[in-house]
């Protein structure tokens, strides 16, 4: 196994020295592990991806977390439940398809809505009134129908638009 020498500064002895009592003397291995991490998120970086972080749930939230890059994104609203549906459509490094879907009271048409009814229904709003969804779809196919239509396009003209330059539409006016 070839040696390789690590020059260290004075003020960072000390924590290499906590991180091989954590590793239980074999800092080669930590360090290692280490360099592995970096070189996965400096290649994510590199490519375009970020890390992506929701919560997810509506009364008990917990969080999840991926490499992805923001495709396209909407929003929705159903009058009739007095809902709003806001959509993030991620690609993520594997090449799958990450729906961020977060579904709330629709508080845009506020006019319709008297002082008394205004505060009642603010009060009202609680946080299980939302509801944070994170869907995972492995194709453009298997996404169809599960987004709005306009949306769904939107994302499609982006992945196309990959395949044939760096993503952006460029306008030639």
């Amino acid at each position: 196994m070839p040696n390789r020498t690590i020059y260290v500064a004075d003020a960072d002895l000390p924590i290499f020295e906590k991180a091989q009592q954590l590793a239980g003397g074999n800092l080669s291995a930590t360090i290692a592990a280490a360099l592995r991490r970096f070189v996965e998120r400096e290649e994510a970086r590199r490519a375009g991806f970020e890390e992506i972080t929701v919560r997810v749930g509506k009364v008990a939230r917990v969080y999840k977390r991926f490499w992805g890059r923001l495709l396209a994104r909407g929003l929705t609203r159903q009058p009739e439940r007095g809902r709003e549906i806001s959509y993030r459509v991620y690609q993520t490094r594997k090449g799958k398809f990450a729906v961020y879907i977060r579904e709330g009271p629709d508080w845009s048409d506020w006019r319709a809505w008297s002082r008394q009814s205004w505060l009642s229904r603010q009060w009202a709003c609680w946080p299980q009134d939302y509801d944070y969804r994170l869907e995972i779809y492995d194709s453009l196919e298997d996404l169809c129908g599960h987004v709005p239509p306009e949306l769904y396009e939107a994302v499609c003209q982006v992945v196309k638009a990959d395949h044939e330059e760096d993503g952006i539409e460029f306008l030639d006016i």
